[in-house]
């Protein structure tokens, strides 16, 4: 599910470098959470089961005895499922629960450092003012009108939820080795030394990467325009010889893009 009205948050770093984050919206936020409740209730329910064993197997003396603590049992029962759950997945899942796996989504703190045990404990605690009056209703108003989409919970504990790119990038990454393995074409056989390795910047590798990875919809004209001018634009940058690029400017970028991808992420 893709929130429409996503917002960027920018982000500098304890060592100074600016990183721009889509944040997660209501609409991600709120199915993530579903998921998470629905499986915080089938452990729930499965407890709840097993503890109506234990009393029925106990005996009826003994079974209207512990009845009368079951419920308080339960009641702190639900509330330990409910902050371990959340306090640990995003402590050693490294700022997601289940549900945020599945949606996408990442909790780390302002600076862009992964969530601390501290942060994640106050966020979570947070939960129960952001519940009131209840169904998350003063959450949801509050990371409605805030800027960055945070509830009370990540405005107390300097936290943000987030599109996790890297799940985005992982499966366009995929998604363009699985087709570069369709090419029909002949391929090239291409080396790049350490020295040529490093003369590739960021820049170079989004415009080498965005090309290959739009390659299934360009039609052959553009496809071969374009390929023309990347390929003199990197070979030059490479300083390595024309004549690797003349016949075939299409194959030279994709050699050259097996030859980084290892390297680099988007």
């Amino acid at each position: 599910m893709n929130d429409s009205f996503n917002r960027a948050a920018d982000i500098v770093t304890p060592e100074h470098v600016r990183l721009q984050f889509r944040t997660a919206g209501l609409g991600s936020r709120t199915a993530a959470q579903l998921i998470d409740v629905l499986l915080l209730s089938l452990l729930f329910g499965a407890a709840a089961l097993l503890i109506g064993l234990a009393f029925a197997a106990s005996g009826a003396g003994m079974a209207s005895v512990l009845g009368e603590y079951a419920v308080a049992f339960l009641v702190l029962l639900g509330f330990a499922l409910i902050g371990g759950y959340f306090v640990l997945t995003e402590v050693y899942m490294s700022g997601q629960s289940y549900g945020k796996r599945w949606m996408g989504l990442r909790v780390v703190q302002e600076n862009g450092q992964p969530v601390t045990f501290l942060s994640s404990v106050i966020r979570n605690f947070f939960r129960l003012i952001d519940f009131l009056p209840s169904f998350y209703f003063l959450g949801a108003i509050w990371m409605f009108l805030h800027p960055q989409d945070k509830r009370l919970g990540d405005l107390a504990a300097g936290t943000l939820v987030v599109r996790d790119l890297r799940a985005d990038q992982l499966a366009q990454r995929q998604r363009t080795e699985k087709w570069l393995r369709q090419w029909k074409q002949p391929r090239l056989q291409l080396e790049l030394a350490e020295a040529e390795r490093r003369r590739v910047d960021r820049e170079d590798w989004l415009l080498l990467a965005s090309f290959v990875e739009r390659l299934p919809t360009l039609g052959p004209m553009k496809r071969d325009e374009l390929a023309w001018q990347i390929a003199q634009r990197l070979a030059a940058k490479l300083e390595l010889d024309p004549q690797l690029y003349a016949r075939g400017p299409v194959a030279f970028l994709i050699a050259l893009y097996e030859q980084l991808s290892e390297e680099w992420t988007l």
